[in-house]
């Protein structure tokens, strides 16, 4: 992998020891990473190197994490990065806040590499889109955790959507989407994966993933697309 395809991973933290930790983890990787010791010069390398993901942690030295997460959101040329928090599982409250703020993910100290891979990989994947998708407005149930909330679908495709709520979704739990393709009477019903999440004003967007979908979903889906489709090319 060349230094150019190298994911960049921004690593914030007040704490020296534990950016030198968390950054000999990720060397092997192949990842280009960069560290900052405070929110604020977190901020300007976030805007100058452009990383697809930043780690921070809850003590900035000159800011909190949710404070930063706002920050992150709040400008235009950090507001779509990945956000993944690393913090203490004895407070939880810190994710919370953080998950409100626009974070993406959480992970927990001591950090285990199986995880940390798979929550990088998750939230550095930008999806392929070589197969068929539209624009469309579906109503969308979104049920994470026992509980429902109605999003908006922006865009189809027969290997995921792209979602508009109105509230942040919590981090942690499936996600599982409930909705029905207009013209056809049956619903479905879909296991998702987050992909990538965007935040704008009071509006989270997600990328989901339909990952445990069957044959007979996905043409539903293709069937749909391929119809719109043709509409619009008249």
């Amino acid at each position: 992998m060349s230094k150019s395809d190298a994911v960049r991973i921004l690593l914030v933290d007040h704490s020296r020891g534990s950016l030198l930790f968390q950054e000999s983890i990720l060397r092997r990787r192949a990842a280009a990473i960069a560290t900052a010791l405070t929110g604020t010069t977190g901020i300007e390398i976030a805007r100058s190197d452009q990383p697809q993901l930043i780690m921070f942690a809850f003590d900035l030295f000159d800011m909190t994490a949710p404070e930063f997460c706002r920050e992150v959101r709040a400008d235009a040329a950090t507001r779509a990065m990945s956000l993944l928090l690393v913090c203490e599982r004895e407070s939880p409250e810190h994710a919370e806040l953080c998950l409100s703020a626009g974070c993406n993910d959480v992970i927990y100290r001591p950090l285990q590499r199986h995880e940390l891979d798979s929550k990088i990989a998750r939230l550095t994947t930008i999806p392929s889109r070589r197969e068929l998708r539209t624009l469309t407005r579906i109503e969308v149930s979104i049920e994470k955790n026992g509980r429902f909330i109605i999003g908006r679908s922006l865009n189809i495709s027969a290997s995921g959507m792209f979602l508009e709520v109105d509230r942040v979704l919590p981090g942690e739990g499936k996600l599982r989407l409930h909705f029905y393709l207009p013209g056809d009477p049956k619903p479905l019903q879909m296991e998702c994966g987050v992909l990538r999440a965007e935040f704008t004003g009071g509006t989270a967007k997600y990328g989901v993933s339909f990952s445990a979908a069957n044959d007979e979903e996905r043409e539903r889906i293709e069937r749909f697309v391929r119809r719109l489709r043709s509409r619009e090319l008249l």
